[in-house]
C-alpha cells in the first residue's frame, strides 16, 4: 500500500474564496492527494480538501470528522461555530474537528462537463456530458470512495482512530467507513439516517411520501393557533386557505389530498347527530378520488398554462417539512395572501420559461452542482424504468398528486434514465466494531424516514435515541437534550437507548404594533403595501393599531382576529378556455386553427384574468 500523502496546508481565504473576516477563528485548510481508483493506488490521482479546527484546550481527546449530507452538500464549513456563539459544552474545547469535502465538489477538484458529448439521441445529457469528459473520474464518485477519502485524510493527519458525526447522507458515508475500517473507527454518531437498503430510488420515493404526511402536521400547527392566524380551526380549513394560493402557482396546482375531515369541518346541523360519523367517513373516503377528479378537470382546462402566480408558497411549504422552526414564517406568508396581500405574477411567456426551467437541466453540467444525481445514479440498486418515469409524469400532468407522482417518478429512477450504475453500495456490518455507534433520528423526519435508523441499528448493533418532532438533523440545532446525549457519548462512550424531547414547538412571529412600525419607519420600511395588514409592518387600515402579541400562546389576542375574506372563486370554464388560448398563443406562437377552435369559448373572447 502506498504511503499516505502529506496534507498540503493552505491559506483559508484563498482555498475557500472568502474574506479573512469570515474565516472562523482557528480554522485550518488543506488538501490531500488520493487515488482516483483505490484498486490502482499508483494510477491517476485527485485532491480532496479538508478543514480543521483544533481543540481550544490544546489537549484534544479525539479527532471528530463530520459530514452534513447530500449527496453534494458543502462540507468544509460543517464545524463552523454558530453565529450566536452557542455550542455543545466541550465540543470545541476538547476535540479536533475535521471536515473532508467529498471529491468533485468545490475545493476537491470539481469538473465542468463538456456538452459536446451530448447528441440528438442522448437519453441522459448529464451522464453523456460528464462520462464523455472523464469516465474514470465520474465512475469514482461513490459513497465508498467518500469513505476511503476520509480514511486517506486520517492517515495523512497521523491518526490511528477517528470519531465521526454524519448527518443525513453523511450517515451512509459513516456506515461505509465503519464497515471498511472498523479498526480505525472510534465513537460514531449517525444523525437522521438514510436506509442502507433503499439506496437510492426507494429513499427518494419514501422521502416524498413522508413529506406529504408532514404537510398535514404543518396545517395542524396553524389550525391550533387559529385565534392568532385566523386561517381555519382545522387542518382541512387551513389546507384550503393554502390551496387557494398554490392553485394559482406557475406550473399548475399541486392537487394534494386534503387532511382528514373532523367534526368542525361539518355543517353545524350534522355535528353531534347520527349522521356525523357517516358524513366524515364519506368525506374522507372519497377525498383522494375527488382530488384526482379535480386535478384532471384542471388539466383538461389547461389551467397549468394559465397559472402565473410566483409566490413560491408551495416550495416554501415543502421546504418547511425539514424544520418545524420554519412554520411561523410560512404561516405569516399564508396569512399575508389570505388577508388580500399582493400575489406576484409574471406574464405568460415568462411563466412558460419558468416551467421549462423546472423541467429541464441547465445546459452547463458541473459535478459540484449535480453531485446528488451523480452519486445516486452511479450506485442505485434498481435499474431505472423509462416507462415508469413517463407514467408518473403523465399522472402528474393529468392532475395527479404532486408529491405522490414525484415519489413514483423517483421510484422509477427519474434522474437515472440512460445511466447504468457503476458501483454497488456496501451493506453495513458492525461485527468488528469495538465501539458501537450512537444513532439519532427524529420520529417524524420527513426527509429520511425513521425506518432508516432502525435498519442502521440492526446492521451495526448501534444504540438508538429517538428525538421527538420532525427535524432533519438533531445535533447542534439548538436542542440541549440531544447535544448532551452526543457529548456524553463522545466524551465517555456511554450511550443509553431511549427518547428525548424535540425542540419546543415554535411560537408565532409577533405582530407589529406602533412601536415596531415607528422603528421600521426610521429605516425606510414604512411604506404601505396594498392588501397587507399590520401583521407585516404595514398599515392597510391607516387608523388601526395592533399591539404586540402576548407572550403566552394560550392568552387571548390583544385585538380581535382579522376577518379573513373568502377565497376568490375559481375561474369559470369559459374564463379557463380564454386564458388557455392566450397562454398557448404566447408560449407556442402559432396554434393550429382547428386546435384554437376546440378551445375558443363562444362569443367575443375576453382578455385573460390576471
Amino acid at each position: 500500500m502506498a504511503a499516505a500523502a502529506p496534507v498540503k496546508w493552505q491559506d483559508c481565504t484563498e482555498m475557500l474564496g472568502i474574506e479573512a473576516e469570515y474565516v472562523p477563528a482557528g480554522l485550518e485548510c488543506g488538501t490531500v492527494e488520493v487515488p482516483v481508483d483505490y484498486s490502482q493506488p499508483d494510477g491517476a490521482r485527485t485532491e480532496v480538501a479538508l478543514t480543521r479546527i483544533k481543540a481550544s484546550s490544546g489537549q484534544a481527546r479525539s479527532a471528530v470528522f463530520g459530514n452534513p449530507g447530500g449527496p453534494g452538500n458543502y462540507a468544509l464549513n460543517f464545524w463552523s461555530p454558530a453565529f450566536d456563539g452557542t455550542a455543545p459544552a466541550g465540543l470545541y474545547e476538547n476535540h479536533d474537528l475535521v471536515a473532508v469535502q467529498p471529491r468533485g465538489l468545490y475545493g476537491s477538484n470539481p469538473m465542468t462537463c463538456d456538452v459536446a458529448f451530448v447528441g440528438p439521441t442522448t437519453a441522459n445529457a448529464l451522464h453523456d456530458a460528464c462520462f464523455g469528459t472523464d469516465p474514470a473520474y465520474m465512475a469514482s464518485f461513490t459513497t465508498e470512495n467518500a469513505a476511503r477519502d476520509m480514511n486517506a485524510v486520517r492517515e495523512s493527519l497521523g491518526l490511528a482512530e477517528i470519531d465521526y458525526v454524519g448527518v443525513s447522507y453523511g450517515t451512509a458515508i459513516g456506515t461505509d467507513f465503519a464497515t471498511l475500517f472498523p479498526e480505525h473507527t472510534g465513537r460514531m454518531v449517525l444523525d437522521s439516517n438514510t436506509h442502507p437498503d433503499w439506496r437510492w430510488s426507494t429513499q427518494a420515493e419514501q422521502g416524498a411520501l413522508a413529506q406529504e404526511r408532514r404537510l398535514n402536521d404543518i396545517f395542524t400547527w396553524i389550525a391550533e393557533r387559529d385565534d392568532y392566524y385566523g386561517l381555519g380551526d382545522t387542518p382541512r380549513k387551513v389546507f384550503h386557505s393554502w390551496k387557494w394560493v398554490t392553485d394559482q402557482e406557475v406550473g399548475g396546482p399541486a392537487n394534494l389530498t386534503p387532511p382528514p375531515a373532523e367534526t368542525r369541518d361539518l355543517p353545524v346541523e350534522l355535528r353531534g347527530t347520527p349522521l356525523e360519523r357517516p358524513a366524515l367517513d364519506t368525506i374522507n373516503g372519497t377525498a383522494p378520488a375527488l382530488a384526482r377528479v379535480e386535478g384532471l378537470g384542471r388539466a383538461v382546462a389547461l389551467q397549468g398554462l394559465t397559472n402565473n402566480a410566483t409566490t413560491g408558497l408551495y416550495d416554501a411549504t415543502v421546504g418547511a417539512t425539514y424544520s418545524e422552526q420554519a412554520w411561523p414564517m410560512l404561516a405569516h406568508m399564508l396569512k399575508y395572501y389570505n388577508d388580500g396581500g399582493n400575489i406576484a405574477r409574471v406574464d405568460y411567456p415568462t411563466a412558460a420559461r419558468i416551467v421549462a426551467a423546472q423541467e429541464s437541466r441547465s445546459p452547463v453540467f458541473r459535478t459540484d452542482i449535480e453531485m446528488n444525481a451523480i452519486i445516486t445514479c452511479n450506485e442505485t440498486a434498481s435499474p431505472p424504468s423509462e416507462l415508469g418515469v413517463m407514467a408518473a409524469k403523465a399522472d402528474r400532468y393529468t392532475g395527479g398528486n404532486k408529491l405522490t407522482t414525484r415519489a413514483a417518478a423517483e421510484a422509477a429512477g427519474d434522474d437515472c434514465v440512460g445511466w447504468a450504475p457503476v458501483a454497488r453500495t456496501i451493506q453495513p456490518n458492525g461485527d468488528a466494531l469495538d465501539q458501537k455507534p450512537l444513532v439519532l433520528h427524529s420520529e417524524k423526519d420527513a426527509v429520511t424516514p425513521i425506518a432508516g435508523a432502525h435498519r442502521v441499528v440492526e446492521t451495526l448493533d448501534g444504540t438508538l435515541v429517538v428525538v421527538g418532532g420532525g427535524e432533519h438533523g438533531t445535533f447542534r440545532t439548538g436542542n440541549a437534550a440531544v447535544d448532551a446525549v452526543v457529548m456524553e457519548f463522545l466524551e465517555t462512550g456511554v450511550a443509553t437507548p431511549g427518547r428525548v424531547e424535540g425542540k419546543p414547538s415554535p411560537e408565532p412571529l409577533p405582530r407589529w404594533g406602533q412601536a415596531e412600525r415607528a422603528a421600521a419607519a426610521q429605516q425606510g420600511m414604512s411604506a404601505p403595501v396594498a392588501g397587507a395588514d399590520d401583521w407585516y409592518g404595514t398599515h392597510r387600515d391607516a387608523g388601526a393599531a395592533t399591539a404586540p402579541a402576548p407572550a403566552a400562546p394560550v392568552a387571548a389576542p390583544a385585538v380581535p382576529a382579522p376577518v379573513i375574506p373568502a377565497p376568490a372563486p375559481l375561474p369559470t370554464p369559459q374564463e379557463l378556455h380564454q386564458q388557455a388560448e392566450k397562454a398557448l398563443q404566447d408560449v407556442a406562437g402559432q396554434v393550429d386553427t382547428a386546435v384554437k377552435a376546440m378551445f375558443a369559448p363562444h362569443g367575443q373572447p375576453a382578455p385573460p384574468q390576471g
